[in-house]
């Protein structure tokens, strides 16, 4: 009887011993999966692509229809790359190339080659920040990107976790690290959570478990962890009413959120959509795709994570083909074609070759992680290590630096600041289509010269009335007395999509006669080498030396950036300057 007992325990401990640490999945399931999370992405892109952003005050009602993602796909003849699937089948190039742990160098190397246009708040932030000479993970933090804490990560990041099936311990590190390119703080939680699901969901299909297992990777204490918690809690007070959990959670986080964060796209108000979306919609597709549309906000990255999550979790078999072929000679989920609109210099590919390819760095991953594979019955079957965690690379941390050694600062000593304008006209800014929180901006020049580079109330902006001229911007100081200077820094404040940058920028001095006289100067880091948008550095630093001069008064002065495509949402406003700090410095 002792014997028995013994061998009875010893079985259900080899039983629960089977699932700690290991799972298996076949080759073929496992390409199923990343199936459904690749075409569950593109299908739930075009669910919500025509009501990105429509939603807000109160939920969509439906029906929904797909008319500008139906056009698109008419024009192409197939899936259209959009920034929901194109930095990830960019993410899957540079796995290819580089191993599928790239370094933050191969990341901003790849994003500044490949990406040029078509991104915004965030990704923009980080990718300007980019050619500015900053790398990831400062191109994401607070101090240099004022949308930190926007939701870009939640929709570019994925691939990281449905190449690393089975282990969510390394997805939710992997997805924080990829997260940190364009992100800081509480905002880089959904895309953990997200990623911990993605991985999760190859052995695991409860939405509740995925959901409660998914918040144990971020802290004690982070506020998406208490949203989610939230979430739950509205869920199973009001199971079958998605109305009354979405406006509590929009009260708190964008009706009540403080300025500095509010916004319609901040990453708890949309990551929390997507956890109603799916905590309501029962596991079903076509239901939670139509609650993740209704809940609004920046609807369709939520409707390509959720619907790229079920995917996963039920195959690609489980999601709705009749969006992903809506055309009689389509035999093929979006006739088997991805057409790169977006993205600089990648190529056209088969939707199947992507999947394939995407298996094969799954497989890489499967290996690198401590599993393995083995052939039975003519299947590859995979073990799974479940308790890989992600290692980081040590990195160093900038391209370039700024000139340490610096004489006085005499900015604070001027008689007079010199600007073309000296007060910002708060209603052509308000006419203004604006991204950047008013808890940053200053409304008068006078802030050029306290010493704050950055943070609330430092960044003035030059928008003068309505007019439909460009501009030449000045700013400086005069002194009483004369000084001697070999050293000027200029520091940009918060940009707009449709302005707040120079063109061009050089140094002047007034000479004994009273003219102004141009120095030979050389500006650290380089001057951004184009006008776009895509490419100008928020809350930068550009540091002039020249040879010294000596003189009562020095000015930077330069052409306002005018961007064509923004002027149907800024019609008549005139260009301008966002400024934090002007700093001029003794010689040495």
């Amino acid at each position: 009887m002792k014997r028995l007992f013994t061998i009875s325990i010893l079985c259900l401990m080899l039983a629960s011993c089977a699932d700690c640490g290991k799972k298996e999945i076949t080759r073929t399931e496992l390409r199923e999966k990343i199936a459904g999370a690749w075409i569950g992405q593109m299908v739930g892109n075009i669910y919500g692509l025509e009501y990105e952003n429509k939603f807000v005050d109160e939920p969509g009602q439906g029906p929904f229809v797909f008319n500008k993602a139906m056009r698109k796909m008419e024009a192409v003849d197939g899936a259209f790359s959009d920034d929901d699937t194109d930095v990830e089948y960019l993410y899957l190039l540079m796995m290819e190339k580089h191993g599928v742990n790239p370094t933050y160098d191969q990341v901003k190397e790849s994003w500044m080659y490949h990406i040029r246009d078509r991104v915004w708040l965030a990704n923009r932030a980080a990718l300007g920040l980019m050619h500015y000479g900053l790398k990831p993970p400062y191109t994401g933090k607070k101090e240099y990107n004022p949308h930190w804490f926007q939701i870009d990560p939640q929709l570019i990041n994925e691939i990281w976790a449905y190449t690393a099936p089975g282990m969510p311990d390394y997805a939710a590190g992997i997805s924080d690290w990829a997260a940190r390119i364009t992100s800081d703080d509480w905002a880089a939680s959904p895309t953990v959570v997200y990623g911990s699901m993605y991985s999760e969901a190859f052995f695991e299909s409860d939405i509740p478990t995925l959901v409660r297992h998914a918040k144990g990777y971020l802290p004690k204490g982070d506020r998406f962890r208490a949203i989610i918690d939230e979430c739950l809690e509205l869920w199973q007070l009001h199971p079958d009413d998605w109305k009354a959990s979405r406006k509590v959670i929009a009260d708190e986080l964008y009706v009540n959120e403080p300025d500095i964060t509010r916004s319609i796209w901040n990453a708890d108000l949309n990551g929390a959509m997507g956890i109603l979306a799916l905590l309501y919609g029962d596991g079903d597709i076509e239901k939670t795709l139509n609650i993740g549309c209704a809940l609004g906000f920046d609807c369709d990255n939520q409707t390509a994570t959720i619907c790229g999550l079920l995917g996963v979790i039920n195959g690609v078999g489980s999601v709705p083909l009749d969006r992903a072929m809506p055309y009689e000679h389509w035999t093929k989920p979006f006739n088997d074609r991805y057409i790169n609109v977006t993205r600089y210099d990648m190529p056209d590919a088969s939707i199947e070759d992507i999947i394939e390819r995407t298996v094969v760095i799954a497989e890489k991953n499967i290996l690198e992680r401590g599993g393995k594979v083995r052939q039975e019955n003519g299947e590859t079957i995979y073990t799974i290590n479940t308790k890989a965690r992600f290692q980081p690379a040590k990195e160093s941390a900038m391209n370039f630096e700024l000139p340490a050694e610096r004489g006085r600062n005499m900015a604070g000593e001027a008689a007079e600041i010199l600007a073309l304008t000296r007060e910002t006209d708060v209603a052509t800014l308000d006419s203004c289509w604006l991204t950047i929180p008013k808890t940053y901006r200053a409304y008068t020049v006078d802030v050029i010269n306290d010493g704050v580079v950055g943070g609330p109330g430092a960044a003035f902006y030059s928008l003068g009335e309505k007019s439909n001229a460009p501009k030449q911007d000045y700013f400086g100081y005069r002194w009483d007395n004369p000084i001697t200077t070999d050293m000027v820094s200029f520091h940009y404040g918060p940009l707009e999509e449709f302005g707040g940058w120079y063109s061009n920028l050089h140094v002047e001095y007034l000479d004994e006669a009273g003219n102004w006289q141009p120095v030979e100067a050389a500006v650290t880091p380089d001057w951004p080498f184009c006008d776009e948008v895509f490419f100008q550095p928020h809350n930068a630093e550009f540091v002039f030396t020249f040879p010294a001069v000596t003189t009562t008064a020095v000015r930077v002065i330069g052409d306002d950036a005018v961007l064509i495509h923004w002027h149907k949402y800024t019609k008549d406003v005139s260009a301008f300057i966002s400024i934090t700090e002007l700093q001029v410095y003794e010689a040495k």
